[in-house]
């Protein structure tokens, strides 16, 4: 299987389309499902990296999860705060406070180590074509934990102007996983290329086996019926160095996830991740049903790429609440 696609709605239907009509089953612990050997998928727009459908709104748990793998934490309270069934999924016990497999640590743990080596790499015009720009996830020593990590290998690849990434995945659930390690890949790649002074090239998602469980073929035929809207692309990131800016996003989150109810300040802060804090913020009001407030941080949005998304939470935090809230001004969600 191999897909070019300019954005990932469109990869994501051809996928969900092909594995829909496989034959090829198996049934691993995880549970029965329709499997592709050996997939290429690439990304023309790496920007073009969250679903626009309002009925997959994964763009509050892939931001969340992206941030999780930043900040070079192990911590499962922090994920479980974004997906719910995080534990569960990767069979960790109830009283495990770490994931093995977290991705965090491996990329930016340690000063971040493989990161920062990368960087540097690149950086040497001596070694601007290198080659062996890797990060390595993956490890002999996962082999027989629960919780395995599903990505072998990152390869950052500097041609002319342009940094493209090859990710190699040993598996990918195709509804739950795929949307979300596109997501925080290509939002790690672009961060790599603001560190590196180039513009972003093409994804490239090498997958040993792509899936689709036979518990999601519903929800993804739904997803294929819906359609999606018009091709919106994040903004870029700013230009320059952005690690003064992530760690600013980063101190956010922790103190939005531990109570916080407004945007810190945010003196010298870029436009770009000050919406990107307020995703954060929405995902609690979400939870907190807090509809009002949530109409309010929208309006407060420098970029509208990101409304479907806010809209779908707007309309099912509407329908568990069987209302609908007007403010004076509003015209309509």
């Amino acid at each position: 299987m191999y897909f070019v696609r300019d954005t990932l709605d469109d990869l994501l239907g051809s996928v969900y389309r092909a594995l829909l009509k496989s034959n090829n089953r198996v049934s691993p612990t995880k549970g029965p499902n329709r499997e592709a050997v050996g997939v290429l998928l690439k990304l023309k727009n790496p920007r073009s990296r969250f679903s626009r459908t309002e009925q997959r709104a994964t763009l509050f748990s892939c931001l969340g999860e992206t941030l999780w793998y930043f900040s070079g934490s192990d911590r499962l309270d922090v994920i479980e705060y974004y997906i719910k069934s995080y534990r569960k999924f990767c069979k960790l016990s109830a009283e495990a406070i770490s994931a093995e497999g977290a991705y965090g640590p491996r990329i930016f743990g340690k000063d971040q180590g493989q990161l920062k080596n990368i960087i540097t790499l690149i950086n040497n015009p001596d070694r601007h074509d290198t080659r062996q720009a890797v990060i390595q996830i993956f490890d002999k020593e996962d082999m027989g934990n629960n919780d395995v990590p599903c990505t072998c290998t990152i390869q950052f690849l500097a041609r002319g102007k342009k940094l493209h990434v090859l990710v190699s995945m040993r598996s990918n659930d195709a509804y739950r996983g795929l949307p979300h390690d596109i997501f925080a890949f290509t939002m790690l790649q672009e961060f790599v290329a603001r560190h590196t002074n180039h513009e972003l090239g093409t994804y490239n998602h090498a997958v040993g086996s792509l899936h689709l469980y036979d518990k999601d073929e519903d929800a993804a035929k739904r997803y294929i019926a819906a359609g999606w809207p018009e091709k919106l692309d994040m903004p870029p990131m700013p230009k320059g160095d952005p690690s003064k800016a992530m760690d600013w996003l980063l101190e956010a989150e922790r103190l939005i996830r531990e109570g916080g109810h407004e945007i810190p300040s945010s003196e010298g802060v870029e436009p770009y991740w000050i919406d990107l804090a307020r995703l954060l913020l929405i995902k609690k009001m979400s939870d907190q049903r807090d509809l009002r407030g949530i109409i309010m941080q929208k309006r407060e949005m420098s970029s509208p790429v990101y409304d479907a998304s806010i809209r779908g939470r707007e309309i099912e935090l509407q329908e568990a609440m069987g209302t609908q809230l007007v403010l004076p001004g509003f015209t309509g969600i």
